[in-house]
Parts: structure tokens; C-alpha cells; sequence
């Protein structure tokens, strides 16, 4: 009988095509399959200033290989992306069944997607190593179930690409990634994207890398802690035709590392107005805002967003922003708009954001 039940766990997994972790053989970095092999690095641009641009293999083969696992939300923030996608994946179509895509396919069927994807990734050298400059993520490590699980994948994901020349792929896109980072630079210089924030939020933007990604759907806002005490600020998104719709990106994600942080502290305020989400919570989720935290961390760098923007684009954008952002479900956006006006106009009471945080967080308290 029980010979019986493993034949039908074994054909099961077989016809669905998933793998769990535990089916795939163990590799290590230093495998004999990996002589010789050295991986290309990063592509950076416009090192000297505030916010920099790079094209990361590590973020790019782990974007195309989640929409070769056919297994990425429906939700995406833009389509310009779409056909670079779609030929990423007839490119490696061969690999389908690779260990990379099967594992990571797996790891994405328990939770392992959205933000969790970049954040985790960035936890690890350009060699597959984990970092020994962080502090590890201890939610970013559940999310991805655990450490070794994550460690495991990096090896997989060195394993697909040097199997599938991946880094050949990458370097003839070379002049590609470059013009997207080039258009990147020329819209925040133009605009002065930089100072606008910096001045905002009351502190300068360091350690800041804008991670461009042709191959993802979504844009996120990722930080990550160094041991220094200070903070690597990584958004990680693609470049836009639009400009409007690009510095109106940009300044959202750049605006999640600081905000983030400062809601992070406020669990006896989140666990106290939990309940505001319950009228949300199916718009939210459908746009891969499944919690109450993460919910108020988006109305709050929508209105930060929006009031950067009028700065930055004038009148017409400030309200346009703020209409989609109602009409995408975000029902508290007036009130935090309003509760972070009184931030720009009383900045002598409180030079830094991190100063005024506490009082638009008393907005949620009042609204319950």
C-alpha cells in the first residue's frame, strides 16, 4: 500500500510539473559543475551621483525565470516590458524544466513573490555568497522559507545560467540596458528628482541604486540594513517612455524605504486600526497588498508621492495622481494627503519626516 501512495505522489508531481525543493539534487557553489564558469556582474551607470542606475543578471535571470514558471501575478505596472518578456522566454524555452525555475516555482507557490523576490536576492554577492556586509531580513528569509532554502536557490540560479548561457544573453543586451539607464539619468537631472526628495524627506538619499528590470512586470521600493547602521536603498523598477509615469515610479519606491521603516515601529497604532482594512482588503489584495501595514505604508507614499510630484510636474500631475490613486481603492488618500500638507507647511516644527510620522499615523487612529 504505501508503495502504492509514493507511485502516486511521484505521478502527481510529475503531471503537474512543480518540484518541491527536496526533489532537486543538492548542489554546492563549489560543485565540479561550475569549473570554469565566471559569472558576469553588473552593469552600472552614472556612479557619481545620488541615485545610480544598474542592470543586475542575478534580479534579470530570476525575473525571466518566474515568468518562464508561468507562475507571476496578473497584476503589473506597466506593459512596455512585454515584449522584451516575451522574448526572454522564447529564448530559454529549452530550460523550462531547469532545477532553477522548478525550485523557484515551488518556493512561489508557498509565498515567495512580490517584494520578497529583489529583497532576498540583494542579501547575496554577484558570486551566489550571502553578504557578509547586512544584517539579515528575518522576514525576507520566511518569506523565502529559510536561509538554506535561499542559499539553495542561489546555487540554482548559477547552475541555469551557466547551463543556459545566460551571461552571453545578458552581455548582448549590454547597449540595451544602457540606453534604459541613460534615459533613467537624463529624466532625474532633468527634473531634479534627487533634490526634491532629499529636501522632502529631510535627509539625503544614500547608498541609493536604482536596480532596472526589463524582465519584471512590477516595481518595488527594497532596502536593505548594512552592519554600518546606515541603509542600502535599492529600488527596483523599469525605465518608462512616459516620464510622468517614470519619476511618478521612481519617487514612489525611493519614498517606501524611507516610510517603511517608520510604520515598522508603530504595531501597538497598526494592531489598534487593523480594522480600517477590512473595507480594503479585497482592492488591496488584488493589487498584492495582503496586509494592513503594508496598505497604510501605500497610502502614505502615494500622498508623499503626490505632493512631491506637484514640485516636480506641477499642479495637473499632484491631481491626477491622487484621482487614480482613489479610484485604485485607496480610500484614506485625502485625509493623509492632507495630514502630510501640514508636514510641508510646518517644516520648522518638524525638519524631517521621520519627525512628523507619528502624527499621520494618528490620522488612521481618528478615522477608526
Amino acid at each position: 500500500m504505501r508503495r502504492i501512495v509514493v507511485l502516486l505522489i511521484a505521478l502527481i508531481s510529475i503531471i503537474s510539473g512543480c518540484a518541491s525543493p527536496n526533489s532537486i539534487p543538492d548542489l554546492t557553489l563549489d560543485d565540479p559543475r561550475f569549473d570554469g564558469y565566471d559569472p558576469v556582474k553588473s552593469i552600472y551607470y552614472n556612479l557619481d551621483s545620488g541615485i545610480r542606475f544598474r542592470v543586475s543578471p542575478m534580479i534579470e535571470a530570476t525575473y525571466l525565470a518566474v515568468e518562464m514558471a508561468n507562475s507571476g501575478n496578473d497584476f503589473t505596472n506597466y506593459q512596455d516590458n512585454t515584449p522584451y518578456i516575451e522574448a526572454g522566454k522564447e529564448r530559454f524555452k529549452d530550460f523550462q524544466d531547469h532545477e532553477f525555475v522548478k525550485m523557484l516555482s515551488s518556493m512561489m507557490i508557498r509565498g515567495y513573490t512580490y517584494d520578497a523576490i529583489p529583497s532576498s536576492i540583494y542579501h547575496f554577492n554577484e558570486n551566489f555568497k550571502l553578504r557578509n556586509d547586512i544584517e539579515i531580513n528575518e522576514f525576507t528569509m520566511k518569506r523565502s522559507s529559510g536561509q538554506e532554502n535561499l542559499e539553495k536557490l542561489m546555487i540554482y540560479q548559477k547552475a541555469f545560467r551557466m547551463d543556459s548561457d545566460f551571461d552571453s544573453y545578458f552581455r548582448d543586451n549590454k547597449e540595451q540596458y544602457i540606453k534604459m539607464m541613460d534615459k533613467g539619468h537624463y529624466i532625474v537631472n532633468s527634473y531634479n528628482v534627487e533634490e526634491v526628495v532629499e529636501d522632502f524627506y529631510g535627509k539625503p538619499i544614500q547608498n541609493s541604486i536604482i536596480t532596472v528590470t526589463p524582465h519584471a512586470k512590477n516595481a518595488y521600493g527594497v532596502s536593505i540594513d548594512l552592519k554600518t547602521g546606515s541603509l542600502e536603498v535599492l529600488p527596483t523598477l523599469g525605465v518608462y517612455d512616459d516620464e510622468e509615469i517614470f519619476i511618478n515610479v521612481l519617487v514612489h519606491e525611493i519614498s517606501h524605504t524611507y516610510v517603511n521603516p517608520l510604520t515598522a515601529q508603530q504595531g501597538e497604532i497598526l494592531e489598534e486600526t487593523e480594522d480600517l482594512y477590512g473595507p480594503l482588503k479585497n482592492v488591496m489584495s488584488n493589487q498584492a497588498y495582503t496586509t494592513w501595514e503594508t496598505t497604510v505604508n501605500e497610502h502614505i507614499v502615494r500622498a508623499n508621492t503626490a505632493i512631491m510630484l506637484k514640485n516636480i510636474l506641477g499642479e495637473t500631475a499632484y491631481k491626477n495622481a491622487l484621482a487614480k490613486d482613489r479610484e485604485r481603492g485607496f480610500k484614506y488618500i485625502y485625509e493623509i494627503v492632507e495630514a502630510v500638507c501640514h508636514y510641508t507647511e510646518n517644516r520648522d516644527e518638524f525638519p524631517t519626516f521621520e519627525d512628523y510620522h507619528p502624527e499621520i499615523m494618528k490620522v488612521f487612529l481618528n478615522l477608526k
